[in-house]
């Protein structure tokens, strides 16, 4: 199932999905931390941002593509709700929470930059 176009087109799209959810993340962290809002909302993200790489992360199993670093992707994300589950109680650990949302944000842009950038067999074909 290698490059099938389908697998490659769902592939590419959850890759958008993530990155707008992880920008999403990031408003709402600073809206939640400014008085805005709680941070529910933040948290309910949160959550469905997991199963999305958690989904991402079968597709590209599938597709045979970048499974590895999708599986790096699923790993940062579980790392950074536990850290936020962890830093209600300890503020300290919750500090990296912060620091581990940049990480979740390179992982994902470089994981969505590859699958952009693989040509799939019809593009290959045309520059032939």
């Amino acid at each position: 199932m290698a490059d099938h176009p389908a697998l490659v087109a769902a592939q590419r799209a959850i890759a958008v999905l993530t990155m707008a959810l992880i920008a999403t993340q990031f408003f709402l962290a600073g809206a939640g931390a400014f008085g805005a809002t709680s941070f529910d909302a933040h948290k309910a993200v949160g959550s469905a941002l997991v199963l999305v790489v958690l989904l991402q992360l079968a597709v590209a199993a599938l597709a045979r593509r970048h499974a590895a670093h999708a599986a790096i992707l699923v790993g940062v994300t579980v790392l950074q709700l536990v850290l936020g589950s962890l830093g209600t109680d300890a503020p300290w650990i919750g500090a990296f929470h912060g620091l581990n949302a940049l990480v979740v944000l390179a992982v994902a842009g470089t994981l969505a930059r590859k699958a952009f950038a693989t040509a799939t067999p019809d593009a290959r074909a045309a520059t032939s």
